[in-house]
């Protein structure tokens, strides 16, 4: 077979496909999509695909994606099944619904700031300051910070947990030698203004020191005693006030705030007072004492007297001695060094 070109200098007819010379057409094609390659697509059915596009809008169902911008004010919205789910502009970019990021994230500014009631944290540390390379880089406070309203009331100022470079340990293992210590206080600017108090069930620690210092526990008493209140074993529970002048049976005096308190958890101050038994604590001492004084039981119930001079005593009459004077004649407490002898 030989090829030869031809010329069509008008048109060529074939069946519905018409092809014009003198319009530069090709008419009479179906406006169905094409099924196969070599089919052509007619300029209606190319109109009615692109129909639904622009060039600021790309839509499928209910699903879209909208970009606007008049120049200074650029946004771009995106919507899944008619709910907006995402909104960017310049300055922010704001997600509704759940966001769930598959990687490392990394956040560069000055604040990260979390509106939620409730912040759940899968790591078992949680790790600030994590630019430190040195201790001299350290700021004085790290930590945590509870906001309660900022003002200057003590019930109002903002509460931490922080670890307080400040601190001056002794520099021995006694005090972890650590250059600071962990401190809970309360502060208008961050500053360690004042301490504040720690509740806890057992404290496992190594005490080094005690603002109160006598060995005290609790006792069932036979009714509510004051503080330094001279006891002895008996009445109608484990302990009553002495009444006897001169008592071997002194036991201890009671103690509000002992240093160390043995049997804590039994009753309370009124049922089971702290009997302090060694250690510095104030008695109820009735009459004159002179500072360094044996104190023994009185006849007035509850209190303890001085020894007088040349008076014949045991070491079971004597409750301790007397770390302070008392010039008057009534009652009233004296610091004393409490050493009764069981």
């Amino acid at each position: 077979m030989t090829t030869r070109n031809f010329r069509v200098n008008n048109g060529l007819e074939c069946g519905d496909i018409v092809i014009s010379a003198s319009a530069n057409t090709i008419t009479g094609g179906t406006t169905s999509a094409p099924s196969a390659d070599g089919q052509f697509a007619n300029k209606k059915y190319v109109d009615d695909s692109v129909s639904g596009l622009s060039a600021t809008t790309l839509t499928v169902g209910n699903t879209s994606l909208v970009l606007s911008d008049t120049g200074s004010n650029g946004t771009v919205t995106v919507t899944c099944d008619g709910n907006v789910e995402a909104t960017i502009t310049d300055t922010i970019a704001t997600f509704n619904g759940n966001m769930r990021v598959v990687g490392d994230l990394t956040v560069d500014g000055n604040n990260t700031i979390i509106n939620t009631s409730t912040l759940s944290v899968e790591d078992n540390i949680i790790e600030v300051n994590r630019n430190i390379s040195a201790n001299s880089g350290m700021p004085t406070v790290s930590g945590l910070k509870i906001n309660r309203g900022d003002a200057s009331t003590a019930t109002e100022n903002d509460l931490y947990w922080c670890w307080d470079e400040s601190f001056a340990d002794d520099g021995t293992t006694t005090h972890g030698n650590a250059g600071g210590a962990f401190t809970a206080f309360r502060s208008q600017n961050d500053d360690v203004d004042a301490l504040v108090d720690i509740r806890a069930n057992v404290i496992h620690a190594t005490s080094t020191s005690a603002q109160y210092a006598d060995v005290a526990e609790r006792f069932e008493a036979d009714a509510p005693m004051a503080e330094g209140a001279v006891v002895t074993v008996g009445g109608d529970a484990e302990i009553t006030e002495v009444t006897t002048d001169l008592s071997e049976n002194v036991f201890g005096v009671i103690s509000k705030q002992p240093a160390y308190a043995m049997n804590a958890g039994a009753g309370n101050n009124d049922s089971h007072p702290f009997v302090a038994m060694t250690g510095r604590s104030p008695v109820r001492v009735t009459g004159e004492v002179t500072k360094g004084q044996r104190l023994v039981s009185s006849s007035i119930k509850g209190t303890a007297r001085a020894v007088a001079t040349g008076e014949s005593i045991s070491p079971f009459h004597v409750i301790g001695r007397a770390l302070e004077s008392k010039t008057d004649d009534g009652i009233g407490l004296v610091n004393c060094a409490v050493r009764t002898n069981n």
